[in-house]
């Protein structure tokens, strides 16, 4: 739909669209301020199960499991220390990438519908582990009044403040995400989703870039979860159920797998007409299941197909470290001239 604007147009509809949202709180009421905010935490948290499922092709039902992580470390962390909001952060996403990282580890002996399955009983203990250790979480009550503190002098109780900071933060996660899926790693990625066969012919060392994806996607998952106590100044076990980690797997399918903008997209959709339609809550489950069959037979690339804003620039984006992670000792490294067939090859796939 918008493949026919030229890039630079695009590029300056984005441009448009990021000053309008951070002059959002001056134009809409406080309502509309918090289901854009909430709309940009669930954006991060399906960015983050977009580099395990939309990349690297890796089924998990328990990603509500580690956002909850996210969540419940920061909350701990503001309501009994005095730490700054910016390690508050850094201990969550760390805490949520060692989990991931564990959980991730599966992954080397089980795949397809057997690693669904296992993400999914991870779901399940982790909501039982909550309800059960009340003196930790609070049990089935959760923790509430939690502070949102600030962040280097930047008060973050107005929700004005709140919102213009997740803004902030989703950025650099998309940002992150668009370096990542164009650098080596996100293509061994891509490979590794294509056919594991072939990746190990080329020299991608297969089950490790399993597991990274699983660090990576779940650290970013549990940032979401600091985002969301900020949001919130709440956190119970209620949100982190199974029937969460559905709602983000159709985030990401109907938004787009391995876009940058498709968790954006679907999360404007999902979430979006969540709030505004709680009317039809009941019949949520129905309409969003239907959603994804069409979109998946009509543009399996989601929203993101169907915008044309799927397509990747042609050039790969060299990242020193992250370029050796996904090829094993030895095998050849990719050259100039592969890289130029493989662009060739996208677009022919893009313009089909």
């Amino acid at each position: 739909m918008l493949q026919v604007l030229p890039k630079k147009l695009l590029w300056a509809i984005g441009a448009i669209a990021l000053v309008a949202a951070v002059l959002l709180p001056n134009l809409v009421e406080p309502y509309t301020v918090r289901v854009a905010a909430l709309i940009l935490v669930f954006t991060v948290f399906a960015t983050g199960l977009n580099i395990i499922l939309g990349f690297t092709g890796l089924l998990s039902f328990g990603h509500a499991a580690v956002f909850g992580v996210g969540a419940y470390v920061s909350a701990r962390l503001l309501l009994d220390t005095g730490m700054p909001l910016l390690l508050v952060m850094v201990a969550a996403t760390v805490g949520a990438g060692v989990v991931g990282l564990l959980v991730g580890l599966t992954s080397w002996r089980a795949g397809g519908d057997y690693l669904a399955l296992v993400t999914l009983g991870v779901g399940q203990i982790f909501y039982l582990f909550l309800i059960n250790e009340k003196d930790l979480t609070g049990g089935a009550t959760g923790l509430p009044g939690i502070p949102a503190g600030n962040f280097f002098g930047w008060d973050l109780a107005p929700l004005e403040n709140t919102y213009l900071f997740i803004l902030a933060v989703t950025v650099v996660v998309m940002g992150f995400a668009w370096v990542l899926g164009r650098s080596y790693f996100g293509r061994a990625m891509l490979a590794v989703r294509e056919d594991e066969i072939i990746a190990r012919a080329h020299g991608i060392n297969v089950p490790l870039t399993k597991v990274l994806s699983f660090g990576i996607g779940s650290a970013i998952a549990g940032l979401a979860g600091v985002l969301q106590v900020l949001l919130l100044g709440f956190v119970g076990p209620a949100t982190f159920k199974v029937d969460q980690s559905i709602l983000v797997v159709e985030i990401v399918l109907i938004g787009g797998m391995a876009t940058t903008i498709g968790p954006l997209l679907g999360s404007i959709l999902v979430i979006g007409s969540t709030e505004y339609l709680r009317a039809l809550a009941d019949y949520r489950s129905a309409v969003f299941g239907v959603l994804m069959l069409v979109i998946l037979l009509w543009r399996p690339g989601g929203l993101a197909q169907i915008f044309g804003l799927s397509s990747r620039t042609p050039n790969a984006v060299r990242l020193p470290f992250i370029g050796r992670i996904g090829r094993r000792k030895g095998a050849p490294a990719a050259t100039p001239a592969a890289d130029e067939i493989e662009d060739e090859h996208e677009k022919e796939e893009v313009s089909r």
